[in-house]
């Protein structure tokens, strides 16, 4: 049985990249429409990723009940960066929300691995949670290069986000590490991916500052629910005291601890 299953599109250069590098790696076996190597399995769609509906579905009718989904994807910016990461799905939007499952402790191993892996032009982070797909129950991850047309199709960039895909086959590391929801920070979430990357925590969803006020008490609690966290990280230069005020007042009514960055930095 595939425990990853990676989803890629073939109108999606960055995707074709991926993927490329993926079938370099190692010695796939086509069976059909998929190919699988060792735990991993890779199943090509057309279209956009992020418009994806009852993925599960389609995996189940294909005999596949994956531990893991990964979305191996292009990213974009009107900055135009050298930029690979990961982030989780989901959309919050004033006075609504939708949210797919993430997995915490498998975008940690993501990112260390392409610490160890990404050109030296290339930067690298988490991202907030956004876009789709939105519907599922599955753990998944967007593993991504950004942010143009000469990125998405750079060997080097394709070979190091595929190396740290298939590091996620080695996924007990991380885990039984606090998993906090984290609120505020830019969309690159910079200072969680620091944290991450030099402290024994993992980051379930992800929202920026400028998705915080659209944050409800019952979104933060099925965002918390989804990611399996005990705590939540507030990056303290986000907010204004009113803002964060009311953050705080939802955390603790749904029993979740409240953390700074020097909370976070004490665990050792």
């Amino acid at each position: 049985m595939s425990e990853i299953v990676i989803i890629c599109s073939s109108s999606d250069p960055a995707s074709s990249n991926i993927v490329s590098s993926l079938l370099e790696l190692g010695e796939w076996e086509r069976q059909g429409d998929l190919m699988f190597y060792r735990s991993c399995c890779i199943l090509c769609i057309q279209g956009e990723l992020v418009w994806l509906r009852n993925l599960e579905d389609m995996l189940d009718r294909m005999g596949l009940s994956p531990r893991l989904i990964v979305f191996a994807s292009r990213h974009k910016s009107k900055e135009a960066v050298a930029w690979l990461g990961g982030h989780f799905t989901g959309v919050v939007k004033e006075g609504s929300f939708e949210l797919s499952r993430p997995a915490p402790y498998a975008l940690k191993r993501l990112l260390m691995a392409l610490q160890r892996h990404a050109p030296t032009t290339f930067r690298f982070s988490a991202e907030a949670t956004h876009h789709g797909p939105v519907d599922l129950r599955i753990p998944s991850l967007f593993a991504e290069i950004g942010s143009c047309e000469q990125h998405w199709i750079d060997p080097a960039a394709g070979a190091a986000v595929a190396r740290a895909i298939l590091e996620l086959e080695e996924n007990g590391e991380h885990a039984g590490e606090p998993v906090l929801l984290g609120i505020g920070g830019g969309h690159y979430v910079q200072r969680q991916t620091e944290l991450m990357l030099s402290r024994p925590v993992a980051f379930g969803h992800m929202f920026s500052k400028y998705q915080a006020s659209m944050l409800s008490a019952d979104a933060i609690r099925s965002a918390a629910e989804l990611s399996g966290a005990s705590a939540v990280y507030l990056d303290g230069k986000s907010f204004r005291s009113e803002e964060r005020r009311r953050l705080e007042k939802i955390a603790a009514s749904l029993d979740l601890r409240v953390m700074s960055t020097g909370d976070v930095r004490a665990l050792l």
